[in-house]
């Protein structure tokens, strides 16, 4: 689609702004997707003042000639642009929440320029059993108005991977694992980075998910083992899979958590991507668990959309 034809049908723009990169889409009135843009000028590489300047980039070859304050175009903002460092602080809403509670707490930056009309949508925080999220909020109001009955937990992966309990419309707790930068730190600067090998095995993987699903008082013990094990064991046939034993180990410990504290009646669950939700998924497996997998991108647009018809309703 042309420039010309997108500024013609613009009717707002959907921003995702992460700590290491930044997600624009342009929507027509009906909030239909007319183009994407991407860039790695996250929260981590603006400089004080610089996030009006950055998005006026990024956007202005979708933007009418004419825009003014009573002519302007609406952006609706989630992620790092709201923390304390951003662009503009948005304030944690606590839980529970719904999603007119969202976004009930946006902010709007003082602009430099006319022509944006910008909201950043807030964070949310738990303030009993202390823990804190910024976008992923977001992608939980998407999962919501697409699966109004859901109730369970919704398991978002990640480097800091959240699982949020929801029912009744309501986000109602959450909990962050560091899962990923365990998992990195581990593989990467500790003694047992000399027995990474094996990422991809899938039956060793499964194998230290139940393990440590029994077990769970034993996970120092169980990953000191790994080094150990292809030193002691014959013709170290355990060193060949260390990745994938270190993955279910760490991943496993997390999932057994939730599965100590899911209802009866409750589903989960996986709002990602790519080979981090099927690991997760398959770990979710051996639970006997088979989680649906929802797009990320398509949960982000949905919570911006909800959010953009809260903020903009007359």
């Amino acid at each position: 689609m042309s420039q010309t034809d997108i500024a013609s049908r613009l009717g707002w723009v959907a921003v995702d702004w992460g700590t290491s990169n930044l997600r624009l889409w342009a929507m027509d009135a009906d909030d239909g997707i007319l183009a994407r843009a991407e860039s790695d000028l996250g929260l981590n590489k603006i400089n004080d003042g610089g996030f009006e300047t950055v998005l006026r980039d990024l956007v202005a070859g979708w933007l009418p000639d004419t825009l003014s304050d009573d002519n302007s175009i609406s952006v609706i903002v989630c992620g790092m642009a709201g923390a304390k460092q951003g662009w503009c602080e948005a304030p944690y809403a606590t839980v529970p929440a719904r999603p007119e509670t969202l976004a009930a707490g946006a902010v709007k930056p003082v602009l430099k320029q006319a022509g944006l009309d910008v909201h950043i949508l807030p964070g949310l925080c738990q303030v009993d059993d202390p823990d804190v999220m910024r976008g992923e909020e977001t992608q939980l109001v998407g999962f919501m108005a697409d699966h109004p009955d859901f109730a369970g937990w919704v398991c978002l992966p990640g480097t800091h991977s959240k699982w949020a309990r929801i029912a009744n419309g309501t986000i109602s707790g959450f909990r962050t694992y560091m899962s990923g930068e365990v998992f990195a730190l581990l593989s990467q600067q500790s003694i047992l980075r000399h027995s990474m090998q094996g990422a991809d095995d899938a039956a060793a993987f499964e194998n230290a998910i139940r393990h440590i699903s029994v077990k769970p008082k034993e996970l120092l013990h169980c990953l000191f083992g790994i080094r150990a094990g292809g030193l002691v064991s014959p013709d170290g046939q355990q060193a060949g899979a260390g990745a994938a034993i270190l993955s279910g180990y760490v991943i496993g410990s997390e999932i057994a958590d939730i599965m100590a504290r899911l209802g009866r009646d409750e589903s989960i669950a996986l709002i990602g991507a790519g080979k981090l939700a099927s690991l997760y998924r398959q770990a979710l497996h051996v639970h006997d668990f088979d989680a649906e997998i929802i797009d990320a991108e398509s949960a982000t647009l949905g919570g911006l959309r909800r959010a953009h018809a809260a903020l903009t309703k007359s």
